[in-house]
C-alpha cells in the first residue's frame, strides 16, 4: 500500500524533471518504479492464495489509474507507451521474485499448505 501511495505522490507532481540525458529515461523511470510494485505483489502473492493472474491485473490496472490521474496534473500528461513501460516493470519484478523465491517449484505444481 505504502508503494502505491508513493506512486501517486509521484504522480501528483507537475512537471516531473527526468533522467533527460538518458534516452527513454522516462520509460526506464515507470519501468523500474513497475517493477518495484510487481516484487511487492509477488511477496505478496507468497503468502496468500490469491491468483498471480488477479494480482497483475490490479497492478496493470493500477498503472491505467495511474497514467488517468496525470491527465488532471499541470505539466503531465497520460501515455500509452509509459503504461506499457509500467506492465514490463511490473511483470519483471513480479516473476524474478517468484524465480528467485520458487526456482525449483515447476509452475504447474501445486503450492504445499503450510
Amino acid at each position: 500500500m505504502g508503494w502505491a501511495l508513493l506512486l501517486f505522490v509521484l504522480s501528483a507532481l507537475p512537471d516531473v524533471p527526468g533522467p533527460s540525458r538518458i534516452p527513454y529515461g522516462d520509460k526506464l523511470g515507470h519501468f523500474l518504479l513497475y517493477g518495484v510494485l510487481g516484487a511487492l505483489l509477488a511477496f505478496g502473492r507468497l503468502r496468500s492464495p490469491v491468483p498471480h493472474l488477479l494480482l497483475l491485473a490490479v497492478g496493470a490496472l493500477y498503472g491505467v489509474t495511474d497514467e488517468m490521474h496525470q491527465a488532471f496534473v499541470p505539466g503531465r500528461s497520460p501515455d500509452v507507451a509509459d503504461w506499457v513501460a509500467d506492465l514490463v516493470g511490473l511483470v519483471t519484478g513480479y516473476a524474478l521474485i517468484l524465480a528467485v523465491r520458487e526456482p525449483n517449484r515447476p509452475a504447474n505444481e501445486p503450492e504445499e499448505a503450510a
